[in-house]
């Protein structure tokens, strides 16, 4: 279904995993895709097709985001749908973090959020308006965290759901939704270092007893970021599975 057609799409971590797994999606359905990852992705877009190209930023700096702009800008002329799924999560529990270990995790996981929404806000206003949309975690969800030293990986994934909610309000009159999806575990290349029987405990108590894939969140994404939901902003939409059930 190619209900992205002349679509221009910016998504961030679009080199492997769940990024990877929307940019190909939305690709897929018609859109003009704009990887955004810090390391060389242009092997990536390559594979991606449909005109997909590839920028190198930091998205955690405001000067990458505004080289981003200035980049869509010239090849695309607008922008219509912006997707953050870059994002980090260190292990390092309150005695061993360093301030600039809380920071950083804090810059790639929310800082840019804004920054990219400064950034590529003006251009959707340019073409009438648009959608973003923010991978957060499910993790924000849980009463207890998974293991030891998540604590700065979850501050940054509630303080996007504040913030999805405020720009949701503030960007309606622009006609620019703003949702977000928060996946469960998924199998990628960021969980492999999990412990199968570990992985295994946590689907074992979803609804639906497997791993997610990078296509169970690009689906939602791509509903989210489509003109199916042009009334839908400020919500946040769980995909795990059935785990939290909410």
């Amino acid at each position: 279904m190619k209900t992205h057609t002349n679509k221009v799409a910016i998504v961030t971590g679009g080199k492997q995993g769940i990024g990877r797994g929307i940019a190909q999606s939305l690709a897929d359905r018609g859109a003009k895709v704009v990887i955004v990852n810090r390391g060389n992705a242009e092997e990536a877009a390559k594979t991606i097709g449909n005109e997909a190209i590839a920028i190198a930023a930091d998205v955690a700096s405001e000067e990458g985001w505004n080289d981003v702009a200035r980049q869509v800008e010239r090849e695309f002329g607008r922008a219509d749908i912006l997707v953050h799924a870059a994002g980090i999560y260190p292990l390092a529990t309150l005695d061993q973090m360093t301030p600039e270990e809380w920071r950083r995790v804090l810059a790639v996981n929310l800082d840019a959020h804004l920054l990219g929404a400064r950034a590529i806000v003006p251009l959707m206003r340019k073409a009438g308006g648009g959608a973003i949309v923010a991978v957060g975690s499910d993790v924000v969800n849980m009463v207890t965290p998974p293991g030891m030293g998540f604590s700065h990986y979850v501050a940054s994934k509630m303080g996007v759901v504040g913030l999805v909610r405020a720009l949701a309000n503030e960007l309606a009159a622009d006609n620019i939704i703003v949702n977000a999806v928060h996946p469960g575990i998924t199998d990628t290349e960021g969980a492999s270092g999990m412990p199968t029987e570990q992985k295994a405990q946590v689907y074992m108590m979803q609804a639906i007893k497997r791993l997610g894939t990078p296509a169970d969140i690009a689906g939602p994404v791509a509903f989210l970021t489509s003109d199916d939901a042009r009334f839908v902003t400020g919500q946040t939409l769980v995909v795990d599975g059935g785990l939290m059930r909410l």
